[in-house]
């Protein structure tokens, strides 16, 4: 059973992670969100804390863990 999933990654984080891989994990998983921050690297919660609350919250408030 599918559970709500939100990817998010920065589209600069090419260092640790290409951020290309966020698009293939989320096509993995149906229904998933994906978030793609501009000009964030690995550490996006750090360096956009409060857009991240932002997405974090619409997603919580949109989703629910029974679907």
């Amino acid at each position: 059973m599918a559970k709500p999933t939100v990817v998010i990654a920065g589209t600069d984080d090419n260092d640790y992670m290409p951020h290309a891989n966020a698009l293939i994990l989320a096509s993995k998983v149906p229904g998933a969100w994906l978030v793609q921050i501009k000009d964030a690297g690995h550490g996006v919660m750090g360096q956009y804390p409060a857009e991240i609350g932002k997405i974090l919250n619409t997603f919580l408030s949109t989703t629910s863990p029974n679907n």
